[in-house]
């Protein structure tokens, strides 16, 4: 389902004059629920985002926002490469299909190494979908941990 806020919109909010009219016209329950979800999703990242900094960290790099900085697939591609202690190719253009083409490489090698992607498309990467990220950083986190 999709968040009320939009799909890139997620945060938590302690003025309730900010929030759409949509969120508004919930009762509060359905609010809560809501803003735990929320609280929950902001958890994941922050701790995601440091998992995987402390593996990127020993190919030079570092992200700051894990929706964003996985979006082009090279931090991806990065991170397997050393998780897997592999070499992987990518691509080396800048625009929307090459930023697929490497989230894809990605993406077929975890399945070659066998692990079940469900429902993880590299577009849905590349676009920033932040349960999908999570999902997949997730399924990283359980295979190489």
């Amino acid at each position: 389902m999709e968040s009320p806020w939009g799909e890139r919109d997620y945060q938590y909010y302690t003025d309730y004059t900010q929030l759409p009219l949509c969120i508004l016209q919930l009762d509060p329950a359905d609010r809560a629920v809501i803003r735990i979800a929320d609280e929950r999703d902001a958890v994941q990242k922050k701790t995601f985002t440091k998992w995987v900094n402390k593996h990127l960290l020993k190919a030079g790099r570092k992200i700051l926002d894990l929706y964003e900085d996985l979006r082009d697939g090279h931090n991806l591609i990065s991170l397997l490469e050393v998780l897997a202690h592999e070499i992987l190719p990518r691509e080396r253009g800048h625009m929307r299909f090459h930023k697929i083409q490497n989230v894809q490489i990605a993406l077929d090698f975890l399945r070659m190494k066998g692990i079940k992607l469900v429902n993880i498309r590299s577009d849905e990467i590349v676009d920033g979908n932040p349960k999908l990220t999570l999902g997949l950083i997730w399924t990283i986190i359980l295979h190489f941990q």
